[in-house]
C-alpha cells in the first residue's frame, strides 16, 4: 500500500514541474549525497521546464561550479521531460566526452530503472537496442538522447531541444591569447553552423548553454551581444547592482550584499576559501559569472575619477591623434579608433575626443580628415603601422602633416603596463559621460583589458600616452630612441 502511495506521490509531483521531480528522482542518481534543497536549483529548473513547455525558446544560464546544473539539465530534465512528451529528441554538447558520456548513461539508467518504469512505464519505453558507450539512446516513442563533443558532427540527427553544457576547456583559455582565441573560434563556429543545421524545425528547436563563465568572450558572452536569449545569471555572492530578472517572473530572491547562493552548500567561509584559492580573476570569473573584474585588471576602478565636465583650456597643451586602423573584416569584429589627446605643462594628460566605427578604406580615411579638421591644433598623428596603417600612411602623406607612424613589435600587456603608473598617479583625465557620451565603453573596455573581446580603444590610448609622455624631452632623439624601444623602431 505504501509503495502504491508513494508511486502516486511522485508521479502527481512530476506533474507539478520539473522542481518538484528533481528531489524525488535524485536518490536514484546520488544515493550516497543527499540532495541540498535551494532556491536557485528552483531557477534552474523553472527555466528549463519554460524551454520545453515553448515559453523559452533560447535561454542561458550561467552558474558557479557546483550547482547541480549538470544533473539537474543534462539528467533530471530529459528523464523529466520524458514522463510527459517522451517523443522529445536532445542533443547535448559539452567539451570533456567523459562527462557527457557519465551523464548520458546517468540518463539511460535512470528512464530504464524499476523505480521510473513503475511510475511512468506506461508512456516511456526505452528501446532494448541501445549502445553501452552511452552516446546515444533512444525509447519506443521517438525520443532519442545524443550526445556530441564541441566540434564534432552529427550525421542523421535532429533536435527538438539542444543543449551545450560547459562548452569551453578552461585549460584552453588560460594559455596564450592566439590559443584561447582559437578555442573561442571554434566553440562559436560549432554553435552557429554545426548546431544551428541539427533542429527538427527551425521554428521550435529551443537552444540552451549552461555553464559557468570563463572569459569575456566565451559562448555565453558572445550570445548575450548578439541578442535574443533569455539569460538567467546567478552569482556565488549575491550583488545587488547586478540582480538578475527574467521574463518568466523569476527575480534573485537574495536582499544581503554578499549573500550566499545557498548557505546550506555554500558556507561564507567555504566560498572565501575557494577565492582565495581561486584567484581574484578566475572568482570573478567562474564564481561571479562576471568575467572581468569589477574594479578591472590593469586598469582599476579608481582610475577612472578624474572627469572634467567642460573642455579644459587647449590653448597652451600639445595635441596629438592616436589611431588604430583596422577597416578589414575580422572574425572580432574589430574597430577603427581615432583619439584626440592632449598633455599640459605639468604633465596632465586629457582624452578629448574618440571617433570609432566598422568602417572600409575610404571612411577611414575620411574620418581622419574630419578629425584633423575639427582639431586642427592635433598636429602630430600617430598610425599603428600594420597592414591597414601602412595604405592609411600611403593615402594621407601628400595631403596631411605630421602623420607619425608607430610599429608595435611589443605585447598589448607590456604597451598598457607601460602606461599605468600615469593613471596610477592621477594624471589622467576623461570627459564625464554627459560631455561625451561614448566615455562609457571605453572605460568599459579599459577595465576589461585584457580579458575583453576588443581592445582597439586600448591600443589608441597607450599608443598616444606613450608618446605624449616621452615628448617631455625637448630633445627629438630622446623621444625617438623612448619610442623605438617601445614599439621597435619609426
Amino acid at each position: 500500500m505504501y509503495e502504491v502511495d508513494q508511486i502516486e506521490i511522485d508521479r502527481e509531483l512530476s506533474r507539478r514541474g520539473l522542481r518538484y521531480y528533481v528531489p524525488t528522482a535524485w536518490r536514484w542518481i546520488e544515493p550516497s549525497k543527499p540532495f541540498v534543497a535551494g532556491w536557485h536549483v528552483d531557477a534552474i529548473c523553472d527555466h528549463l521546464q519554460a524551454v520545453a513547455y515553448g515559453d523559452i525558446q533560447r535561454l542561458l544560464i550561467s552558474v558557479p561550479p557546483g550547482s547541480s546544473k549538470s544533473l539537474t539539465a543534462g539528467v533530471f530534465f530529459p528523464s523529466w521531460v520524458w514522463t510527459h512528451t517522451p517523443g522529445k529528441r536532445f542533443i547535448y554538447g559539452a567539451h570533456d566526452d567523459t562527462l557527457a558520456r557519465r551523464d548520458s548513461l546517468r540518463t539511460r539508467e535512470l528512464v530504464k530503472s524499476d523505480w521510473y518504469q513503475q511510475r511512468w512505464g506506461s508512456i516511456c519505453h526505452p528501446n532494448d537496442d541501445y549502445q553501452w558507450s552511452g552516446t546515444r539512446f533512444s525509447n519506443k516513442e521517438g525520443g532519442v538522447r545524443q550526445i556530441t563533443t564541441i566540434g564534432g558532427s552529427i550525421v542523421g540527427e535532429h533536435a527538438d531541444i539542444q543543449i551545450a553544457d560547459d562548452p569551453h576547456k578552461p585549460y584552453d583559455l588560460t594559455g596564450s591569447v592566439a590559443v584561447a582565441m582559437t578555442a573561442l573560434g571554434k566553440v562559436l563556429e560549432w554553435w552557429r553552423s554545426t548546431m544551428a543545421t541539427r533542429m527538427t524545425d527551425i521554428k521550435t528547436t529551443a537552444r540552451v548553454v549552461i555553464a559557468q563563465r570563463l572569459v569575456d568572450n566565451d559562448l555565453i558572452g558572445e550570445l548575450l551581444e548578439e541578442g535574443g536569449y533569455e539569460y538567467l545569471c546567478l552569482p556565488m555572492e549575491f550583488e545587488s547592482a547586478r540582480r538578475c530578472v527574467t521574463g518568466i517572473g523569476f527575480t534573485d530572491p537574495r536582499t544581503i550584499e554578499g549573500e550566499s547562493i545557498c548557505e546550506g552548500r555554500f558556507p561564507k567561509a567555504e566560498i572565501q576559501r575557494l577565492k582565495k584559492e581561486m584567484g581574484p580573476r578566475a572568482a570573478q570569473a567562474q564564481l561571479q559569472q562576471n568575467p572581468v573584474p569589477n574594479e578591472g585588471n590593469i586598469f582599476v576602478d579608481a582610475y577612472f575619477k578624474n572627469r572634467y565636465s567642460a573642455y579644459p583650456e587647449l590653448r597652451l597643451m600639445f595635441l596629438a591623434q592616436s589611431w588604430d586602423c583596422t577597416f578589414k573584416k575580422t572574425e572580432d569584429g574589430s574597430y577603427v579608433v581615432g583619439q584626440v589627446w592632449g598633455r599640459t605643462k605639468d604633465n596632465k594628460y586629457y582624452l578629448l575626443d574618440q571617433v570609432r566605427g566598422r568602417w572600409g578604406f575610404k571612411t577611414t580615411i575620411d574620418m581622419i580628415n574630419a578629425v584633423s579638421k575639427k582639431w586642427p591644433k592635433s598636429r602630430a598623428k600617430l598610425i599603428e603601422e600594420k597592414a591597414n596603417g601602412s595604405a592609411v600612411i600611403d593615402m594621407l602623406k601628400d595631403s596631411l602633416d605630421g602623420l607619425i607612424p608607430i610599429e608595435p613589435e611589443g605585447g598589448k600587456e607590456a604597451r598598457a603596463n607601460a602606461v599605468e603608473p600615469l593613471f596610477a598617479a592621477n594624471q589622467v583625465f576623461i570627459p564625464s559621460e554627459e560631455l561625451c557620451p561614448w566615455i562609457v565603453e571605453w572605460e568599459r573596455e579599459l577595465k576589461k583589458f585584457p580579458s575583453g573581446k576588443h581592445d582597439d580603444q586600448v591600443d589608441a590610448t597607450t599608443q598616444a600616452l606613450v608618446y605624449l609622455s616621452e615628448r617631455k624631452s625637448a630633445d627629438p632623439a630622446v623621444i625617438k630612441e623612448s619610442m623605438r624601444q617601445l614599439y621597435g623602431g619609426l
